[in-house]
């Protein structure tokens, strides 16, 4: 087996570094014993228990010394992982075990992984290294301890005594001098006093970031990003609403930032807030350990005020799914990306994607039967959340981002025939005018201004009339470029036509419908003539199905929309009549929802074509069958949410309304949102009524809401965090098929076939009433190039099922990109190697509360959170949707807030890597973010981004890694054998160390020879 790049990279210590520091200890060990040979004129008892007691000091120096050795030779990597276990709680024991630490070095063995542990505890067995494909899982460490001779070391009141190993240490002839045991105890598995919490809220109270701003954002200018931590929520009493004061009448976040100043060491956490002196005094429960009032006992066990920063190099973790040769791997910076050309930026992002998650699953393997490049679509649009710009990131055919830029959500040609007129030198000529609309729709959450360019592309050809050759189509170069056939405000680029730059201005989610082409058209013909007048006769339009148009926005002159073809033939444009016609000049129109109804005519009607979700963001990649048409003007619904009113939602009886298609509602997207009020309005059955017209039933739709928008953009010009990719669109292409309902078995087919009926049959497609919204991407999903739209990267929310497996989650883009020093000023730190570790908790090591109180508040990133109050659909309200509520919503719970999200992590750690967190289950097996059903409310619709707050609170606020260690220590002085020891003197001492990596190089790694553990205070216990 080769080792990785990674693993050749390490400046690894030779294996023997700890014994030089215990020889130097051994040797002051002898010279107290000589010395006593010199004591002259002394009381020989006194002098020996001056020296026994050196000896003590000096072998827990030893204890301290080993811990330190250990550290600095597994620790001068950032790979290293520390994790815990416990002994078996003991029957009836008030009290909790004490937890032991370990260090954890993965390794690659082919496609799998294996790890190696060292203890932080003195321990006497030797631990075999675990065959590769061993799940990370700490060893027993009753296991490790000589029960003959264990030690047993009490070290935090409210933990069972701490069961380990002596370590002898031994004179020059071999006889027993003194011995040491150690535990090590994690204070990065607590929340740092000195960061956590904030008074930054209205009245005093804690505040985080909302919307519009990234989940991530600090609250504070220049402040910590970690000063969002819910320090109140330590308090078992407390709830998701922080409340400026708790029972006892302290604000407990107040209480943690005016006691900074005084927090000096490990122990001076109750001193310096002086909640102490507030609930009478330091008083403990005999049993338990703890301090009996609960706020202060929190205070005690899950607060250290004396974790330093530092910096660390993040790496692609030792993980499944990952490529053997990326474990170990610097993560790209995302905010480095957004510095460099953003085809080499595209290029890098993919290719790294690829690299790192290959195989028979791999994370391209996602898109079904996406039509371009799906990693490359995934990185424009992380570049386009990101950048401050608002043009998208486009190569057309490879990928295509989505920026603050507006899309096309209905489409109208309209013919506007306007007879036969008899030219004055002989002939005839048929004159028409079209003209070309379309609604845009600005899906992002940030307001949008720029100019909108439509390209013209009408291949109707009237079918043979008289005696004049074969028709053109209306966009024929021919015909266009003729002054004399046509008259228009078309401009050629790229080979096609467009309409004039429109100049648009959209505030977040705001529809407007606007004309984008005007052309008027004199075509001569020859009629045929009988008894030498012309004949009365009729013509149709048609399109070629094989040679039907299709159509492109421009936005700031880059395309960021192509609807590949329309269908417009051949209803409805039929009975044209020319010089002799008993039909009059009249309008007609041909409109179309892109993202939704696909197909011809008679297959919709036949239950042949596809009925997707509406969303327009998919359009671009439905190209096997054409945009289907839609009934106009019966159906137009301009400037507000697309809804087919009088064909198809009128009729359907249905107090829920479940007929689905013709209709664009978010909320029963895959991924969920919030629906656009639509307003009261009717429908117009005169086909001479222009689009842009004014009408009584098109009244001012209402004001738009920025958080009904789907996409959120963040356009800040950086990343806070990865889990911000959690925005990106996803434009997987799936059939939609329900997964079973628990309890209810084969559900999810005869469900599917209700949304999608068998073809040939007359039923209309329905949501199932037990689904309320579209399915997930199941196990019975398959590949397609027809249905698609409602997702986003699901980071921080249950997976779709066909992609919850090691190297298919999208979770897992988290192990291969980091954003910097987000919290830094300094734009080289920003886009630099490193990431900035201050005040991260371990979640491998935290405790219930400490992991509470990182998960725990109200949700501040989706302002219009509702429950659905009534599925009925308000047909009166201007919604047109089900009935809502604005609710407050915070983490879920069980008995006090975000329990369920504790007791989960607390159930499935060690965690190889961060990401795992992403798919934490509970006892049951549910999903701990983002997961709705866990909540009392029911019926929740909430936004993509509302849906993983929570998880990117813990993600942000989390590490693996721990450099910041109390290490307590028993050394003795002894004498005897090492199985009849006799005890001379003794010493406890504990110290506080910090595996400090000071100065860094300048890719980011330790440099071996600079790097020194150093204790930072000590005392005796």
């Amino acid at each position: 087996m080769q080792p990785s790049n990674s693993e050749r990279r390490r400046r690894t210590p030779a294996a023997g570094f700890t014994l030089p520091a215990i020889l130097v200890v051994v040797g002051a060990l002898l010279i107290l014993a000589v010395a006593i040979l010199l004591v002259v004129g002394i009381e020989r008892s006194t002098a020996r228990s001056f020296v026994d007691r050196g000896r003590a000091d000096l072998a827990a120096r030893a204890g301290l010394e080993d811990v330190k050795g250990i550290l600095k030779l597994e620790t001068t990597n950032d790979d290293y992982l520390v994790i815990q276990a416990t002994d078996p709680v003991k029957n009836g024991a008030p009290k909790d075990p004490a937890p032991y630490l370990y260090l954890a070095r993965g390794s690659s063995v082919g496609d799998k992984v294996k790890f190696r542990y060292v203890p932080l505890f003195s321990s006497s067995e030797s631990l075999p290294s675990p065959g590769a494909g061993n799940p990370l899982k700490a060893p027993q460490p009753q296991t490790l301890v000589d029960s003959e001779t264990a030690k047993e070391l009490p070290a935090l009141p409210w933990n069972d005594p701490a069961m380990v190993s002596w370590k002898t240490i031994k004179g020059a002839d071999g006889k027993l001098v003194s011995r040491y045991a150690y535990w090590v105890e994690d204070l990065q598995g607590k929340l740092d006093g000195k960061i956590a919490g904030n008074l930054a809220g209205s009245g005093g109270l804690p505040a985080r970031a909302k919307f519009p701003d990234p989940a991530s954002a600090p609250v504070e200018k220049d402040a910590a990003l970690l000063r969002s931590i819910a320090i109140h929520a330590l308090d078992p009493a407390a709830t998701d609403t922080p409340v400026a004061n708790n029972s006892d009448g302290n604000n407990l976040t107040k209480l943690i930032i005016d006691g900074r100043p005084a927090m000096l060491s490990p122990d001076s956490i109750l001193g310096a807030t002086g909640i102490a002196a507030k609930t009478g005094g330091v008083q403990r429960d005999t049993k338990t350990g703890l301090l009996t009032d609960p706020v202060a006992a929190a205070f005690e066990r899950d607060v250290s005020p004396v974790n330093r920063s530092y910096t660390e190099q993040p790496l692609v973790p030792y993980a499944d799914g990952f490529s053997e040769t990326v474990r170990g791997e610097p993560k790209i910076n995302l905010n480095e990306l957004l510095a460099v050309s953003r085809s080499s930026a595209v290029d890098r992002f993919a290719s790294w994607i690829d690299k790192a998650l290959p195989g028979a699953n791999s994370f391209d393997d996602r898109k079904g039967d996406f039509p371009d490049d799906y990693l490359k679509t995934l990185a424009a649009g992380a570049l386009d959340y990101a950048d401050a710009d608002s043009d998208p990131t486009v190569r057309e055919g490879s990928y295509l981002g989505l920026d603050a830029h507006p899309l096309m959500s209905e489409i109208v040609l309209q013919f506007n025939f306007q007879g036969v007129q008899k030219k004055a030198a002989g002939g005839y000529s048929l004159n028409w005018k079209f003209r070309l609309f379309a609604e845009l729709w600005n899906m992002t959450n940030k307001p949008v201004s720029g100019s909108a360019q439509l390209s013209y592309e009408v291949n109707l050809l009237p079918t043979p009339i008289g005696a004049s050759a074969e028709s053109l189509p209306f966009d024929d170069s021919s015909i266009l470029d003729d002054r004399l056939q046509s008259v228009h405000n078309l401009t050629k680029i790229d080979g096609k036509y467009y309409g004039p730059p429109v100049n648009i201005v959209l505030e977040p989610d705001q529809y407007k419908f606007e004309e984008f082409a005007t052309v008027e058209y004199t075509i001569d013909f020859v009629p045929q003539m009988r008894n030498g007048k012309p004949k009365n006769e009729f013509f149709d339009l048609s399109e070629p199905e094989v040679d039907a148009r299709g159509l492109t926005i421009r936005w700031n002159n880059n395309p960021v929309q192509r609807i590949k073809t329309i269908d417009r033939d051949p209803y409805g444009v039929s009975g044209y009549g020319t010089v002799s016609a008993i039909l009059q000049p009249r309008a007609q129109g041909k409109g179309a929802i892109p993202g939704h109804s696909y197909g011809k005519y008679e297959e919709l009607r036949n239950n042949f074509g596809v009925n997707n979700y509406g969303d327009p963001r998919i359009a671009h990649y439905l190209r096997t069958r054409p945009l289907a048409e839609n009934a106009y003007p019966d159906n137009l619904s301009p400037n507000r949410r697309n809804i087919r009113l009088k064909s198809i939602y009128e009729l359907d009886t249905s107090g829920d309304k479940r007929v689905y298609y013709g209709r664009v509602l978010p909320s029963e997207w895959p991924d969920g949102g919030h629906d656009s009020p639509t307003g009261s309005f009717g429908y117009v059955t005169d086909n001479k009524m222009a689009p842009t017209d004014m009408h009584i039933n098109w009244p001012t739709p209402p004001a738009p809401l920025a958080a009904n928008a789907p996409q959120r953009i963040s356009n800040a010009g950086r990343f806070y965090s990865a889990a911000e990719l959690g925005n990106v669109y996803d434009p997987i292409l799936w059939t939609p098929v329900y997964a079973d309902i628990k309890g209810k078995g084969g559900s999810g087919l005869a469900d599917t076939r209700i949304l999608i009926p068998d073809r040939g049959t007359r039923v209309k497609p329905n949501v199932p009433p037990a689904r309320n919204r579209f399915p997930d991407v199941s196990f019975g999903s398959r590949p397609s190039t027809e249905y698609g739209g409602g997702n986003t990267l699901r980071i921080g929310r249950p997976e779709h099922e066909k992609f919850d497996r090691p190297g298919q989650r999208a979770s897992q883009l988290l192990d291969l990109f980091h954003v910097g020093i987000p919290d830094s000023p300094e734009t080289a730190e920003l886009r630099g190697p490193v990431v900035k570790i201050n005040g991260h908790v371990n979640i491998n090591t935290a405790g219930r509360d400490a992991l509470r109180a990182m998960a725990a508040g109200l949700l501040m990133q989706d302002p219009e959170l509702r429950r659905v109050t009534n599925w009925a659909h308000d047909t009166k309200g201007g919604i047109n949707a089900a009935q809502t509520a604005k609710i407050k919503l915070g983490t879920p719970t069980q008995a006090k807030v975000a329990d369920r999200i504790a007791d989960a992590i607390l159930l499935r750690r060690p965690f190889a890597s961060a990401s795992e967190l992403a798919s934490v289950t509970d006892k049951d097996d549910n999903p701990v973010f983002g997961n709705r059903d866990l909540y009392k409310e029911k019926d929740i619709q909430w936004s993509d981004a509302a849906a993983e707050e929570v998880f990117a609170r813990v993600y942000d606020a989390s590490t693996l890694r721990s450099r910041n260690f109390r290490v307590w220590v028993i050394g003795q002085a002894v004498t005897g054998t090492e199985a009849e020891p006799e005890v001379l003197s003794e010493t406890r001492r504990v110290y506080t160390v910090f595996a400090d990596p000071g100065k860094r190089q300048s890719d980011g790694t330790i440099n071996p020879t600079t790097y020194h553990p150093r204790v930072t205070y000590e005392n005796d216990f």
